[in-house]
């Protein structure tokens, strides 16, 4: 019996969930698959990887059956967050690790290289000689 069939039918209640996406043909299809990472099982599949698709997964799920989360894991989709928070208000988010360091990492040499660039513009001022720095006619 899939684990889709016991939320509804057996009373199972996921405490801790796991929400991501996932390319079935690179670069051009998706589907959002949502687990169970106590139990280590996938508790449904969705195709598409927008808003509305992860949605279809609190359609088909009833809420009851997810009363008992208290945390979900994702990477650092807006839609999904806004999604959880809506439908398990109770559930705290965790973003996890890979995407987390990916931002940071893009956030801090975003942050070094304008200040380097600021930098090197501000020396290059510094080193220009006078007379270039100083329109003069010609005559």
């Amino acid at each position: 019996m899939g684990k889709g069939k016991m939320l509804r039918e057996e009373g199972y209640k996921p405490r801790i969930l796991a929400v991501d996406e996932f390319a079935i043909h690179k670069g051009h299809s998706y589907a959002t698959c949502v687990m169970d990472l106590e139990q280590g099982d996938i508790l449904w599949v969705g195709k598409g990887r927008a808003m509305k698709d992860f949605e279809k997964f609190f359609e088909d799920v009833p809420s009851d059956s997810l009363s008992a989360v208290i945390a979900v894991a994702m990477d650092m989709n807006a839609s999904y967050n806004k999604l959880v928070t809506k439908h398990l208000p109770k559930a705290r988010i965790v973003y996890d690790r890979f995407h987390m360091q990916s931002q940071f990492g893009r956030d801090v040499l975003s942050a070094v290289r304008l200040d380097e660039a600021r930098r090197h513009k501000a020396k290059k001022r510094k080193s220009l000689p006078i007379s270039r720095m100083i329109p003069t006619r010609k005559l």
